[in-house]
């Protein structure tokens, strides 16, 4: 065989060798990522109010776990529901609602607690290490935790009242 082949066959072996680690390195990355089924990721974040909350402390109830900003539309929209939900399942249920802080202030969180009468936890992401750690991409997203900690649900966008409903007779138990 002339040189050119050699090469030519090295050049393309090498080719294919490079895409299916690509590939597989790909498909690893996938695999890794926060998942319905594994343990929800620990974090301790602070409420406005300077209070910290461990959402390994919460276990034994059911908790969903919504991201969210002031100046996100879908988020302001499932508020409403969010709160009528926790005054009728607190009981049940913990709602855990971290602030991603993207283009918010402590002051812009205070006033939106205030003019949606929230009564669930709020907490502030101030470096968005959690919001990293649960791969969030869009905003709203919410995951519904079980009362053992493992992550049951993985809702992207807002949440009516009736689903948070159906999560909570389906994992509240």
């Amino acid at each position: 065989m002339s040189m050119k082949k050699w090469l030519a066959i090295i050049i393309l072996f090498s080719f294919f060798a490079y895409m299916l680690w690509e590939h597989m390195t790909e498909r690893q990355t996938i695999a890794t990522g926060i998942h319905v089924g594994m343990k929800a990721p620990d974090f301790s974040l602070q409420t406005t109010d300077g209070q910290m909350v461990q959402l390994s402390q919460l276990r034994g109830k059911a908790v969903i776990v919504n991201f969210w900003a002031t100046w996100c539309p879908p988020c302001r929209a499932e508020m409403p529901d969010m709160q009528k939900f926790y005054e009728r399942y607190d009981q049940q249920v913990e709602i855990l609602a971290v602030n991603v802080m993207v283009r918010d202030s402590q002051e812009k969180v205070r006033e939106f607690i205030k003019e949606y009468h929230l009564t669930f936890p709020v907490v502030l992401d101030v470096d968005g290490h959690v919001m990293k750690q649960y791969d969030i991409q869009p905003i709203p997203t919410s995951f519904i935790i079980d009362r053992q900690g493992i992550i049951r649900e993985k809702q992207i966008g807002p949440m009516s009242y009736e689903q948070m409903v159906q999560y909570v007779e389906k994992w509240g138990k």
